[in-house]
């Protein structure tokens, strides 16, 4: 960790030169870029070397920085999650850890209610910079990431993780989302049943191994990474919101009332390895890179239960708890993909949301050989979460990077022009329907990813496209991505004007004005963030009515990606053209209907589409001048021959 510490400080000190993130002779600053490196720099595929630094900063704030050091958002630009890190080369005590957490709420309390309210300009720019608002700033993590061994504290709600060098160090020296080596004790030798396969590589064992020291395991890597419990690196379930789950009341009250009735109740945990073996006249079982696979939330339970027994000192509930023992497969695996299958296969008593349960599918591997092939254009969709983009691929064109997620939630914007489906069914699309035979997993999955090679037209929606088709719609995607960011620059100053306005007038009939103003910016700053599949669908269905003799030209990406000037004219122009239309829509539509105090709600509903195409098309026939518009913009902007 030190010698980490020593070489960003090098190499960083002084830069950026406008706003240092390591600023000279403070040699602190750069733990960070170390937290940074160990936590992030995999899955934003961002190597930390000084090269990089103008793309680091969007990340890490410098100094000063109204107590968040890190900022990363996650999730999608229609729902994101956001990572709010303070990290601190020391350790922390009760009290300290606390202050940090209240600092980083208020600063983003803060920023939610007027961005002007926070002081220092380089966090301002970050989160400005962001899909963080007030609508969604519940979607907020918070973690504190300190030198010294304190993990847990009283009153540690659900959104906040203590972090330590030892998960610093765990996270570091992992390998594929492993835990390296630790070990684990069975009850009895008695107890063991062997498995061998018929391949040498490969054998079993089931065993009851004690629940006390699963807890310990469970606290040891509980926050390995940011959001993930490195041991449940290869399992396809989360673990989160354990505190209040019905699964940890249950299995908590069997704890204190009947502890060695668990081995009964519970269905026991599976773990992969790459080897185990007895330790010599122990009754311990050595694992080296491996993975609990299934019974994360039985693992997390038994954790968490031991966490609350030694805060509250209570030695009685750490007794119940060494009482308990668990059922436990422990396979040695030797290769991944049969890691992968055995994570999918172990999840499948209920359905699975991950879409990492279908990576290794037949039309996964088709649909990405397909669109990363030699044919233009190139585009990567991820299938899997962590995979490393392609080393020959350009990603100087932003948009042609996607998942398979968000590539499915596009296509029914656009291509079906369902916006409401690709909002609401997010969670349900990679859930196995087990009730019916007819669909790939579910009809939502199978209507984009079916794939038939004896009949195209059985082939689901993105079979059914050409590369081009695809690549105009996930280009869509970025044109929303920048005219949102330029429309809530244009709302958020006009606002701040008013509410300075509204703060110096003292005439009530003059403020009741303003105050009408100030509604109004704040209720488009709210639909603006929420509206993406909405963008999507009103461009398609101008496509589909004025469109057609567009059909063999496309955007120029080159100039898009490498002239500044010519995007924000083109992003200014299609703002206007596209996404004030969009935002009008949906206010007016809310309205109508009653909607308007809450709009979050509005659009994630069935009736929103339906009421917002119906006044769309009613609005295209009324205002002869749109096509003209359409006509103009697409005249100037999509004249590349394909």
């Amino acid at each position: 960790m030190n010698n980490l510490l020593d070489k960003y400080y090098k190499e960083f000190e002084g830069m950026p030169s406008n706003a240092p993130i390591v600023r000279n002779n403070i040699k602190n600053d750069a733990f960070e870029l170390v937290v940074f490196d160990i936590l992030f720099s995999k899955r934003l595929n961002i190597s930390v070397s000084k090269e990089n630094i103008s793309e680091i900063s969007k990340y890490i704030i410098a100094p000063p920085d109204n107590g968040i050091d890190i900022f990363v958002e996650k999730g999608t630009d229609d729902e994101p999650v956001f990572d709010v890190i303070q990290v601190k080369n020391k350790k922390l005590e009760e009290k300290e850890v606390k202050d940090a957490f209240n600092e980083m709420r208020r600063t983003i309390e803060d920023f939610c209610k007027n961005p002007l309210n926070v002081k220092s300009e380089s966090c301002r720019e970050v989160l400005s910079n962001s899909n963080l608002e007030k609508s969604n700033k519940k979607a907020c993590n918070y973690f504190v990431i300190h030198m010294g061994d304190l993990n847990d504290i009283n009153g540690l709600r659900n959104d906040e993780t203590i972090s330590t060098e030892i998960d610093l160090r765990v996270i570091k020296e992992s390998i594929n989302s492993k835990v390296p080596e630790d070990f684990i004790s069975v009850d009895s030798d008695s107890n063991i049943l062997t498995y061998n396969a018929s391949n040498p590589n490969m054998n079993a064992m089931a065993c009851s191994i004690s629940g006390y020291e699963l807890a310990v395991l469970n606290n040891k890597y509980y926050s390995t990474e940011i959001g993930r419990n490195i041991l449940f690196g290869k399992n396809l379930r989360e673990s989160i919101a354990i505190k209040r789950s019905k699964s940890y009341a249950g299995m908590a009250e069997t704890i204190d009332n009947n502890p060695e009735l668990f081995w009964y109740y519970n269905n026991g945990v599976t773990i992969i390895a790459e080897n185990f073996e007895k330790a010599a006249n122990d009754k311990k079982i050595k694992l080296t890179n491996f993975s609990i696979v299934n019974g994360a939330q039985t693992t997390s339970a038994l954790g968490q239960y031991l966490k609350i027994a030694r805060r509250n000192r209570d030695e009685d509930a750490e007794d119940r708890l060494k009482s308990v023992h668990v059922l436990a497969r422990v396979l040695k695996v030797p290769d991944e993909d049969t890691e992968n299958n055995i994570a999918i296969y172990n999840n499948t008593q209920n359905p699975i949301t991950s879409r990492d349960m279908v990576a290794n599918r037949l039309e996964q591997k088709k649909l990405n050989e397909f669109l990363l092939d030699d044919n233009y254009p190139q585009i990567y969709m991820e299938i899997r979460n962590g995979s490393t983009v392609p080393s020959d691929f350009n990603k100087k064109y932003v948009h042609r990077k996607t998942t398979n997620e968000e590539l499915a939630q596009i296509a029914y914007a656009s291509f079906l022009q369902e916006p409401f489906t690709a909002k609401d069914k997010k969670a349900s699309l990679f859930s196995n329907d087990y009730s019916q035979s007819k669909y790939t997993l579910n009809s939502i999955y199978h209507t984009i990813f079916n794939y038939d090679s004896s009949s195209k037209t059985e082939c689901g929606v993105l079979f059914r496209k050409t590369k081009i088709e695809i690549d105009e719609a996930l280009f869509t995607k970025q044109l929303y991505v920048e005219c949102k960011k330029y429309l809530k620059g244009v709302y958020q100053q006009r606002l701040d004007k008013e509410l300075t306005n509204l703060e110096n007038e003292t005439d009530d009939s003059k403020k009741r004005a303003i105050q009408n103003r100030v509604d109004t910016y704040a209720g488009r700053l709210e639909t603006v963030g929420i509206c993406m599949f909405y963008f999507i669908d009103l461009y398609y269905e101008f496509l589909d009515q004025f469109g057609t003799e567009y059909v063999g030209k496309r955007y120029d990406f080159d100039k898009f990606y490498s002239d500044k000037e010519y995007k924000n004219e083109l992003t200014k122009e299609c703002a206007t053209l596209f996404l004030e239309k969009v935002i009008n829509l949906l206010i007016d539509t809310a309205k109508t209907k009653g909607k308007a105090s809450n709009l979050n709600n509005w659009v994630r509903s069935q009736t929103c589409q339906t009421e917002f195409q119906s006044k769309l098309q009613n609005d295209i026939a009324a205002n002869l001048s749109w096509q003209d518009e359409y006509t103009e913009f697409m005249d100037k902007y999509k004249k590349i021959d394909i």
